[in-house]
């Protein structure tokens, strides 16, 4: 039987950037599929440091030539540390889903992760866009809430999911990155949210 692709677009959160490529968690969904005998071909086009600017500029290459079946989009999180707009994100994801809802594919949102503005400065590089970020994205995840009801498309919410950890809890390397233990809540939260 042939494989269908399922595409995940986005950035360094959907990369894994800080692990080992096999630990990331879009791997690990790549290992379960396999597992399960499920047919498709997860094929991860995570990019560090990418913008949905970027993300945009490259879809039609990296996710609709490539004919998916089931696509996953998640990125804003680098919008917010350089200081761009809610409206950006939301007008550049939604073209993205515009593109992908000519082709029939499947889509799924991915709403990013809180970040703890703290450790990010101390452990990955100061920067004056902690607060404009860390404030911007439970806004973020409200307006892709919507996104996602205008469209009636599923959405994996991962800002809910951390917003309840203790940022003394083992999930992050950097306040913005996860570890390997956040990659599997990661992955658990994806799997709970999906059915395919």
């Amino acid at each position: 039987m042939q494989h269908e692709n399922f595409i995940f677009i986005g950035d360094s959160l959907t990369f894994g950037y800080g692990v080992n490529k096999n630990k990331s968690w879009v791997e690990s969904f790549n290992k379960f599929s396999l597992d399960k005998n499920k047919y498709f071909k997860i094929i991860n086009k995570g990019i560090n440091g990418n913008t949905t600017t970027d993300m945009l500029n490259r879809f039609t290459e990296d996710v609709t030539n490539l004919n998916p079946t089931k696509v996953f989009i998640m990125g804003g999180t680098n919008d917010l540390l350089s200081n761009r707009s809610i409206d950006l994100i939301i007008d550049n994801i939604e073209l993205m889903i515009k593109e992908t809802l000519t082709y029939n594919a499947d889509i799924i949102v991915g709403i990013p992760p809180r970040i703890i503005k703290e450790d990010a400065y101390r452990l990955f590089m100061p920067s004056l866009t902690y607060n404009y970020c860390e404030e911007s994205l439970p806004i973020l995840r409200e307006a892709l809430m919507k996104l996602c009801m205008k469209y009636k498309l599923k959405y994996v919410d991962f800002y809910t999911l951390t917003s309840t950890l203790n940022h003394n809890n083992n999930y992050y390397i950097d306040g913005i990155h996860f570890n390997e233990n956040g990659h599997k809540l990661l992955l658990e939260e994806f799997m709970k949210n999906i059915d395919y």
